[in-house]
């Protein structure tokens, strides 16, 4: 295998910023998105497109300073430079640290690629909506959905709205062979979230137990990597589904509208789980809590909301 092209290799901070000028300004030529070769009809070939992806492949990132910058010379217009900031990801020389802090930056290009795709392809787009809207025809809806869905985005249309979302089983099967264990962990946890969970006879789990499994594999997450890049974001996800399992849903009211009543669904789902995670620090919230629900008779009372907003429901690592 040939070497790649350092991106940086100097430590010394002229040598470092002196690179950082000259890749930048050889990508903002060469990956911008404009081809750099034109053929004799005014239109790009297919080899200068490949000519870029090549010097991509050969471009190794030392850290996440230099891949934020690489970043930076890629044009947010063109769905093709998601591809290539996967292939300047998957060829990194970082250490662990900054390979995690390189997902945070890839994750904050491709939402800026998918907003401006948004903005100025979606949004207010009457003959695309049209086109989504024809049951008999849905050629061209195909179509714009199979172009996102090969750069990594899910697009969906519902009432009378566009919705966009990154495609973490694409993101994963690029960047698999150089992710840390943590990142690694995390979208695999976030990819298993989203497809949902079934029961033993594969039917849909009920609302609360939906929540209740993306508590434990929040929390479990949080306990295991504890120092993780994304650990902000995780803690704040991991702490609205507590809070939301604790105090229901729109969906699914904690309690009977009519008679005040806690919902069985939820009363069955706590059971469940101070029985299946006795281990966890939130099984002790969950049970404090239950076990004041019970003092009330299972019926609402305003002691109960004291009991939720004083609750701090930030795990510690390793509780007693």
């Amino acid at each position: 295998m040939k070497p790649g092209i350092p991106f940086c290799q100097s430590e010394k901070t002229y040598g470092f910023n002196l690179c950082l000028v000259v890749i930048a300004m050889m990508l903002t030529a060469c990956y911008s998105g404009q081809p750099v070769e034109q053929t004799s009809k005014g239109k790009s070939s297919d080899r200068t497109i490949r000519l870029d992806t090549f010097r991509l492949s050969q471009i190794t990132i030392p850290t996440n300073l230099a891949y934020s910058s690489l970043l930076d010379c890629l044009d947010r217009n063109d769905l093709q430079n998601i591809d290539r900031a996967l292939i300047v990801f998957s060829n990194n020389k970082a250490d662990s640290l900054s390979r995690d802090s390189m997902l945070i930056s890839f994750n904050e290009f491709m939402d800026n690629v998918i907003q401006e795709f948004y903005a100025g392809k979606l949004i207010g787009n009457r003959k695309l909506m049209d086109q989504f809207e024809n049951k008999e025809d849905q050629s061209e809806a195909k179509k714009m959905t199979a172009l996102l869905a090969a750069h990594g985005i899910s697009l969906s249309y519902r009432e009378g709205d566009f919705f966009l979302e990154p495609d973490l089983d694409f993101v994963y099967s690029h960047l698999d062979g150089v992710l840390t264990s943590g990142s690694r962990s995390y979208l695999q946890t976030r990819i298993s979230l989203s497809k949902g969970f079934v029961n033993e006879n594969n039917q849909p789990v009920s609302p609360p137990d939906s929540l209740a499994h993306q508590v434990v594999a929040w929390e479990n997450f949080i306990l295991t990597y504890p120092g993780y890049a994304f650990k902000d974001e995780i803690l704040a996800l991991y702490i609205d589904v507590l809070a939301a399992y604790l105090s229901g849903l729109d969906q699914l009211p904690l309690y009977d509208p009519s008679t005040k009543i806690l919902n069985q669904e939820y009363q069955t789902s706590y059971l469940h789980y101070m029985e299946k995670y006795p281990k966890l620090e939130s099984t002790k919230t969950i049970k404090k809590f239950y076990d004041l629900l019970a003092s009330k008779g299972f019926k609402y009372d305003e002691s109960l909301d004291s009991f939720l907003s004083e609750l701090n429901f930030i795990p510690t690592q390793n509780p007693q």
